[in-house]
């Protein structure tokens, strides 16, 4: 189930040839470009040129055979059952066409008849009405509103009432049509006559009123509170036209409704009504949502046509006639065509034009967005816009043909319109006019037919055949030619409208084979791609296999397929690369062919003055080769960027062949949410036979003949390049030795490229088969057994995929199959020898093998023998060796798993991973330290580690069944012993750890990062550090390089190498980690490494070198700092609120760590934190007084200028400065006492705050009394002048007095050796104060204080 090494090489080529293609096809020009409204950015006029309409002889070298687009198939008459009641008609009689059921119909009075008309053999009818039938209508029903036997609803109008019938159909073979006896549905009309019904697709019921009004038919399945089960619900009428009295609607002017036609595919609705008005609804998803988007009335119609053309008579744009809607594949911009009485085509669309200034780009390719009038796909669909009118044939100067007169029907399929004109009184004439065969033209070109009738025709509607696949392929559409029924008043008339295989096969049957003129001007005439496509359907088309039209359609492909070429660089850079064979005419000259486009186009026409208003041609008819241009050729001499590869017609037909065919699945997914198949069984057969065709046609002519030119005896009369080479040969100046040789490479460059087309045929083929065989069987199961991760990637894979790039999907869809069988114990032998027959590239040799296995291991399952069971496990172990890795590895394991063989997960995983490395190339790029540039290397590690992937699940599933079983021995625990619980603890630890030494008993150390990234990934540490295998090192530091964010994996890595007796590589590796520059590591997480650090240096193991106690030193330093700087950050945080530079500060201090310098200068000192400058400046051992005190007196008054009433001001100082004393109080330089205590006073002073409360706060703090006393005593001998200046000037010797206060009332604490001299210090405190006190006036209360005080001094030293 493996690819094989061609495999990926020929599927890329194949499907970027493909891709190439399809977008080329995908993106030609639409009917929005032919119409010119793309390029030119407004409404646009044709038909009134020469080329506008041209006949099928254009396609012919002369007049000998006439070709034609239509033929008659079939005819038949009204039944004679039928015409015998006319006989009794009294007033009215109607005829339509049913063509969802193949049948007729026909009104008389109250009764109506259906038949089929393909043959006269069902007539059905209906007698049940008692008044006139005025309109008739079949629709589809709801999905789920009735049951499956009724199949449609058909709808009957009288002048008071609307009827709806249920339709059956008969079992039988013949399909009978049965009318149900008694009416579903009974509406009353409100004396409004209904004039035409349509039903859309998802079984809404419209119905147009003579009253010019719209209505639905709305209807449910049961009747709700708040709606009946059926009602009719007037759509163009609103709430206010509700208020309007009746009798004022009598005076307005009423245009009944004459036809209703649906666009499906964008929920649109056309009117057409009696005085030729047009009108656009969008009916949403029910009738609450309808809107109409705009009306336009016949005048406005023709008042914008003459606009456009001004030479010709306003009355032929009047009286429509015939509406057609243009689904999304015939048109995804014009959306709708009107035909007037005169045959003129009136284009419109329900978006408006985005017109943009400046002139379309003369590169731009069909189908991307040009620069001018693009009408958005994404806009909703908001009113009625006329865009083009397309004049009919005969208004051209040498028109041979006559104008078509008195229109009165239309329809449109596929480029093709056919009117109904009245050529006698009894008689209508049918025009055909289609521009299929014109596809080559950059602009508009239809060719005609006429033909006539039998009788007046009644109705016209497409055949729909009975088809069993459901998908729309472009191939399936070219081959099958649309049929169009026309009920005439004689009968029906089934039309068929040939396609382009219809008419080559007209014409090699004209010429007896391929050998004409005519045959080669077929080619010619039309885009050499596109008829290398149309004798390819001939030629493998089964109807036509081994007769004479697949034999000549082959030799005519053969023949003017043309040979492929270099395109000089010179020729190539002078006409912008942009250069093909021309389909216009036989000159190669691009600027002609641009030149004559401005011919063809229509007059007037707008800004058609400059050549680059026209799309080229070529930029559609043949594509410069993506292989060209991409990739080298074998041969060194030629340069494919210079020299693009023009591959030939045939190589080009085959890709678009392959494209169209497969368009409708390459995007498709494969399955739907519910793992159905989105390919049903008649899809994939259908497909498969088309690709068979091909498979067949390819097998049959080998790569040498389809790029080799086949000589045929009259060569000197066709010319062998067919417009491919000629290009090279007339264009080119290069020696014909050295254009032989290019010719040569580029006919070996197209080789490669149909044997990759060939082979990817075969690929296909055999993708499509086993999808055949998949659905053929229960295909939902399985799917569902597949895992999740299959699932996944099965639910998001497309068929393109599945071709291209996901082989691995077909292989495990093969197991889950064989798997089925298995399952129920049924014999894989029959689909295995079906699955070899059609798929052999995706089921083999050892598939086989793996099914053998699969089966041991079952067998080894339900064996209750140990030793059985252990010699089939080896025996499967055996045989998986030998077929590996080309095995479904996670299959085979997920069964040893559940065997618990868990030895044989990793003896097979190793031997998978040394088989698809035999060179072990991945081992040697990871112990290289994986380069990038070593792309080989990186592909063999990444395929060992995918198959190591194995062995994680196998653990995975190990430690998941542990947990399961704990998780319901906790549950259960009322039943089971406490005992029980650690014992399944240790058994799982106990297997783990078997696991773990089989595993690392492989010599790979790539299994073993497999299982050190589980052990991690399941915090499994202790088992992983248990581990001495050197890998794991290497793994470790190879994790922390990777994650140097990651602290589990930092933790491992420093206590391996402490483990291991590497104590100075881990501290190191943690100095590293706390340096780092990064954003990713935090400050304490830094702060936190070098304390790991530092203890791993303390460890006696280090050794007490110099070099060792250097590092210890720095690292004990920089802990230090590293701290100072966790109070700078701590401080920065709560400024950071507040200022925006702080907030940067913030990230920076956590950035990396800063030196004593730095903090201070880019952080302490710029935002003014005062604190952290002191421990700055404290770290540091700083001795500069002054700075000391300064900072001290920043911080004290920051702390008293911050808000608040004085008490809490006071509380907030005083708590600080106790935090401060406790951290610096013994730091000496940094605790200026004596200026700490004069700060304090001089802010209490300031303060007014209670006497002595310094003091009192200071003895709290534990400080030295003695000092206290001295600075006290100091301060009062210099008896300064601010004490008054703050307005208390005693305030110093009431904080004397309190000092020495407490000092007597603690007396009993003082150490008796110091007792004398502190008292006597104090008493020289109240002596000076006393001293201050006998100079001044008014002191007698201190006096009398202060000698109350040196009283009890003197006591104290009794």
């Amino acid at each position: 189930m493996a690819a094989t090494q061609s495999q990926p090489d020929f599927l890329t080529t194949a499907g970027n040839m493909l891709e190439f293609h399809e977008n080329m096809d995908r993106n030609k020009p639409g009917l929005l470009e032919l119409t010119g409204v793309s390029q030119h950015g407004r409404a646009t006029t044709s038909g009134l040129n020469d080329y506008d309409y041209q006949s099928l002889t254009f396609m012919k070298s002369d007049e000998t055979h006439n070709l034609q687009q239509l033929r008659t198939i079939s005819k038949s008459s009204i039944p004679n059952e039928i015409l015998e009641h006319f006989k009794h008609i009294k007033c009215h009689c109607t005829m339509g066409l049913f063509p969802e059921i193949g049948r007729a119909w026909l009104t008389i009075d109250s009764e109506i008849y259906i038949w089929t008309f393909n043959q006269a053999r069902d007539v059905a009818y209906y007698d049940g009405l008692s008044h006139l039938i005025v309109s008739v209508g079949l629709v589809k029903p709801r999905d789920g509103v009735f049951v499956n036997d009724v199949k449609y609803l058909l709808v009957l109008t009288t002048p008071i009432e609307v009827i709806v019938l249920g339709v059956t159909f008969a079992e039988n073979a013949y399909k009978e049509m049965q009318l149900m006896n008694r009416p579903i549905f009974v509406v009353g009309t409100d004396n409004v006559s209904i004039s035409v019904i349509k039903g859309s697709e998802d079984g809404r019921i419209f119905m147009g009123g003579r009253d010019g009004c719209l209505y639905e038919f709305f209807y449910q399945a049961e009747s709700t509170w708040f709606g009946k089960r059926c009602k009719k619900v007037n759509l163009s009428q609103g709430y206010v036209s509700l208020m309007v009295p009746s009798f004022l609607k009598v005076f307005s002017e009423t245009d009944p409704i004459e036809r209703i036609e649906i666009d499906n595919s964008r929920k649109l609705l056309y009117l057409l009504t009696e005085k030729g008005s047009i009108e656009a609804w969008d009916i949403g998803r029910d009738y609450t949502h309808a809107r109409r988007l705009g009306r336009m009335t016949q005048n406005d119609m023709a008042s914008q046509a003459v606009g456009l053309i001004t030479t010709l008579d306003p009355s032929i744009f009047k009286s429509v006639k015939a509406i057609c809607p243009l689904t999304a594949d015939d048109s995804d911009k014009l959306h709708l065509m009107a035909v007037t009485q005169c045959g003129v085509g009136l284009y419109f669309s329900t978006k408006s034009l985005n017109a943009q200034t400046g002139p379309p780009s003369d590169n731009v390719l069909y189908g991307q967005s040009n620069q001018v009038s693009i009408l958005a796909e994404t806009e909703p669909p908001k009113g009625l816009y006329l865009y083009h009118v397309r004049l009919p044939p005969g208004h051209t100067p040498n028109a041979t043909t006559n104008k078509p007169k008195q229109v009165h029907a239309a329809f449109y399929t596929e480029g093709t319109m056919l009117m109904i004109t009245t050529q006698q009184q009894e008689q209508d004439l049918l025009w055909s006019v289609s521009s299929a065969p014109s596809v080559n033209f950059p602009y508009l070109v239809e060719s005609t037919a006429l033909e006539s009738l039998d009788g007046v025709v009644w109705g016209m509607a497409e055949v729909e055949e009975p088809s069993q696949s459901k998908l729309k392929s472009p191939l399936n559409s070219a081959r099958s030619s649309r049929k169009v029924a026309l009920l005439t008043n004689q009968g029906t008339q089934i039309i068929e409208l040939l396609k382009m295989a219809d008419i080559l096969m007209q014409i090699l049957l004209a010429c007896n084979g391929p050998h004409h003129e005519e045959v080669k001007m077929f080619f010619h005439s039309k885009n050499q791609r596109e008829a290398c496509v149309t004798a390819l359907l001939l030629a493998t088309s089964e109807r036509y296999r081994g007769g004479e039209i697949h034999l000549w359609a082959t030799q005519a492909f053969m023949l003017y397929g043309g040979e492929p070429c270099f395109q000089h660089q010179k020729f190539a850079s002078a006409n912008n690369r942009n250069v093909a064979n021309q389909t216009l005419g036989p000159s190669p000259n691009v600027s002609v062919a641009r030149d004559r486009l401005l011919m063809y186009m229509s007059t007037p026409m707008p800004n058609t003055g400059a050549a680059g208003n026209s799309f080229p041609a070529s930029q559609y008819n043949v594509p410069l080769s993506p292989i060209g241009i991409n990739q080298q050729t074998q041969q060194p001499s030629v340069n494919n960027e210079n020299s693009p590869i023009i591959f030939s017609a045939k190589h080009d037909g085959l890709y678009l062949y392959v494209g169209r065919m497969l368009r409708p699945i390459w995007q498709m997914r494969c399955v739907d949410d519910n793992f159905c198949s989105k390919l049903q069984v008649q899809d994939c057969d259908g497909l498969l036979c088309d690709l068979l065709a091909l498979r067949s046609f390819l097998e049959a002519h080998s790569v040498h003949d389809i790029s080799t030119s086949n000589r045929a005896p009259f060569e000197s009369h066709i010319d062998r390049t067919s417009g491919y080479s000629n290009i090279l040969i007339n264009n080119s100046h290069m020696p014909l030795t050295e254009q032989r040789n290019l010719s040569e490479q580029a006919q070996v460059e197209e080789k490669r490229s149909l044997s990759s087309l060939n082979l990817f045929i075969k690929h296909a083929c055999e993708v499509i088969s086993l999808w055949s065989i998949l659905t053929h069987h229960p295909f939902q199961q399985i799917c569902l057994q597949l895992s999740p991760e299959q699932k996944k990637m099965l639910k998001c894979c497309s068929f393109r995929d599945l071709f291209l790039t996901r082989s691995e999907v077909c292989a495990f869809l093969i197991i889950s199959l064989i798997n089925l069988y298995l399952k129920d114990k049924a014999g894989v032998s029959d689909v295995s020898a079906k699955l070899r027959d059609k798929c052999p590239n995706l089921y083999r040799h050892e598939d086989a093998v793996t099914s053998k296995a699969t089966e041991l291991l079952m067998t080894a399952k339900n064996s209750t023998s140990r030793s059985e069971k252990e010699q089939c496990l080896r025996t499967t172990l055996h045989i998986c060796k030998e077929a590996a890795p080309t095995l479904p590895l996670h299959s085979i394991c997920q069964q040893f798993i559940s065997a618990d063989f868990f030895e044989g997960v990793v003896e097979l995983t190793a031997v998978c991973a040394a088989k698809s490395d035999p060179e072990e190339v991945g081992i040697h790029f990871y112990n290289n330290g994986e380069p990038t540039e070593d792309r080989e290397g990186y592909t063999c590690y990444a395929t060992r580690m995918n198959y190591y992937k194995e062995v994680q699940m196998m653990l995975d599933h190990v430690y998941q069944t542990s947990c399961n079983k704990k998780t319901m021995q906790e549950q259960a625990q009322s039943h089971i012993q406490p005992k029980s619980v650690p014992s399944t603890k240790s058994s799982t630890k106990q297997t783990i750890q078997k696991i773990v030494s089989q595993t690392l008993q492989i010599k790979d150390p790539l299994i073993h990062v497999t299982l050190y990234e589980w052990l991690l990934a399941h915090e499994m540490l202790s088992e992983l550090l248990e581990v001495v295998e050197p890998s794991l090192g290497e793994f470790l530091r190879r994790s922390v390089s990777r994650n140097a964010e990651n602290v589990i994996l930092i933790d491992l890595l420093w206590k391996y190498y402490e483990k291991n007796g590497h104590h100075a590589q881990a501290a190191q590796i943690l100095d590293n980690l706390a340096m780092t520059r990064s954003e990713n590591i935090t400050l304490e997480q830094r702060i936190e490494y070098l304390v790991r650090a530092v203890m791993c240096m303390r460890n006696g193991n280090v050794g007490s070198s110099i070099t060792n106690g250097i590092f210890l030193k720095e690292l004990e330093d920089k802990l230090d700092i590293a701290r100072v700087q966790k109070g700078v950050l701590a401080d920065m945080r709560a400024l950071a609120s507040r200022n925006i530079e702080a907030a940067s500060a913030v990230k920076e201090l956590n950035f990396a760590l800063y030196d004593i310098t730095q903090l201070y200068q880019h952080f302490a000192e710029p935002f003014n934190l005062w604190e952290c400058q002191l421990s700055i400046l404290n770290c540091s051992h700083h001795n500069d007084p002054l700075l000391i005190e300064s900072v001290w007196g920043n911080i004290i008054n920051s702390i008293v200028e911050e808000p608040g009433t004085t008490h809490e001001r006071s509380v907030r100082l005083f708590t600080k400065m106790e935090l401060l004393v406790r951290e610096y109080g013994e730091s000496g330089a940094c605790f200026p006492f004596a200026f700490l205590i004069r700060e304090l006073e001089i802010k209490a002073c300031q303060l007014k705050l209670p006497e002595g409360i310094v003091p009192e706060k200071l003895v709290t703090m534990n400080l030295d009394v003695e000092l206290l006393l001295e600075y006290y005593s100091r301060m009062i001998s210099m008896n300064e002048r601010v004490w008054a200046n703050e307005g208390n000037e005693w305030h110093l010797i009431q904080s004397a007095i309190r000092v020495v206060s407490l000092l007597a009332d603690n007396a009993q604490t003082i150490w008796y050796r110091s007792k004398r001299r502190i008292i006597g210090k104090a008493q020289d405190i109240v002596a000076g104060c006393l001293n201050i006190c006998y100079q001044k006036p008014d002191t007698n209360r201190l006096q009398h204080s202060l000698k109350e005080l040196q009283s009890r001094l003197q006591r104290l030293l009794i």
